[in-house]
């Protein structure tokens, strides 16, 4: 017990004056129980005041990162903790965790920067919540204000019904005003929606001239925006519609070219020109059909140049049965046939080459 007492002592200096040491031996059985509970801001103040020269300084140091490293895992934990509680709405329990969390670790900038977070959404929410109550509470004032005058006049000697009346009227008055509060504070931070929302209702509850200047700028504000919105759809509008005249212009070219390719069967060029459009406008309307025309007439060419080579092979004509199968290539890369023969008709125009080099020599 005396020890117990003597190493809580030596604690307490460390923690309210910053000043002393303490021995790691002794400490090591109060770590485990401040572990137990999640009290990681007194193990890693503990752990910082052990002495350099304590021979179990550098287990403490290693238990030090170890600790720091589970109060890090201990800090996202509460953040998902609370996190789950908001969404079911249960603040009390989210506010009661960041509290007994900043409790155990005090200096945790996660915990305290979470729970500055949790108090501007609560007052946010509480603002959002006051501000519905008093919208729908000048609404019912509203529609109820109407039968209390009604009262009034069929029962006009009732002071009971006139004193309900003035009641309802001043309750009516001193909503407006709230109302009014908060439509010029939206009004001036440039939230139009809020304002929108709570300066018409308050001039209804309350025919107060200051309440309908504010009014009148709201309104003056919102036609100059909506003046401003007009603009800004118009020039775009204006950019669409030129830039779809570009692409029609464009698309207008790229088909002339194409033409006049397809006429001159340099359908190389005409194939270059379908990419160019359908970069242009994937789906411009005769594209599909233009490129299943441009490869029917590739494949008959194809077909009728490489009939042609053969035929010029076939009667010696090895360089014009050469330029054919190149001419079939250009048009069909993937002409296993003409590909192979080529070869042929190179290695034979090598050797006719070689040839007539031996004879001139």
């Amino acid at each position: 017990m005396k020890r117990v007492a003597t190493l809580l002592s030596a604690l307490s200096v460390v923690f309210y004056s910053g000043c002393a040491t303490l021995n790691y031996a002794e400490l090591e059985p109060q770590l485990k129980l401040w572990e137990v509970d999640h009290e990681y801001g007194r193990s890693i103040d503990a752990l910082g005041q052990i002495d350099p020269k304590d021979p179990d300084y550098a287990r403490a140091a290693k238990q030090r990162k170890q600790i720091e490293k589970k109060a890090a895992e201990y800090e996202q934990q509460v953040r998902r903790e609370t996190s789950r509680k908001l969404k079911k709405g249960d603040w009390a329990a989210a506010l009661d965790q960041y509290d007994e969390a900043l409790s155990k670790y005090p200096t945790s900038a996660v915990i305290k920067d979470g729970l500055a977070k949790l108090h501007q959404q609560q007052r946010d929410t509480l603002e959002e919540l006051e501000l519905k109550r008093l919208i729908r509470h000048g609404e019912w004032l509203i529609g109820v204000i109407p039968f209390y005058q009604d009262i009034v006049r069929v029962d006009p000697r009732s002071r009971r019904a006139q004193d309900r009346l003035k009641r309802i009227q001043e309750e009516a008055t001193e909503i407006a005003q709230e109302l009014a509060i908060i439509g010029n504070k939206a009004l001036a931070d440039d939230e139009l929606k809020k304002a929108d929302a709570t300066l018409p209702l308050a001039l209804m509850l309350d025919n107060d001239p200051v309440i309908e200047e504010s009014l009148n700028s709201l309104r003056a504000r919102q036609k100059k925006i909506k003046s401003v919105n007009k603009k800004a759809l118009l020039k775009k509008k204006q950019r669409l519609e030129n830039k779809k005249k570009k692409r029609e212009r464009t698309i207008t070219t790229l088909v002339k070219r194409y033409d006049q390719a397809f006429a001159k069967e340099d359908f190389v060029t005409a194939r270059q020109q379908l990419a160019a459009i359908e970069k242009v406008d994937p789906k411009y309307s005769t594209l599909a059909s233009m490129k299943g025309t441009l490869q029917k007439a590739t494949d008959n060419k194809v077909a009728q140049l490489f009939e042609r080579g053969v035929s010029a092979y076939s009667r010696g004509l090895f360089e014009q049965a050469a330029s054919e199968w190149r001419s079939v290539l250009k048009l069909d890369a993937n002409h296993q046939q003409a590909k192979e023969n080529l070869e042929r008709a190179d290695k034979v125009l090598k050797k006719i080459e070689s040839l007539k080099q031996k004879q001139g020599g």
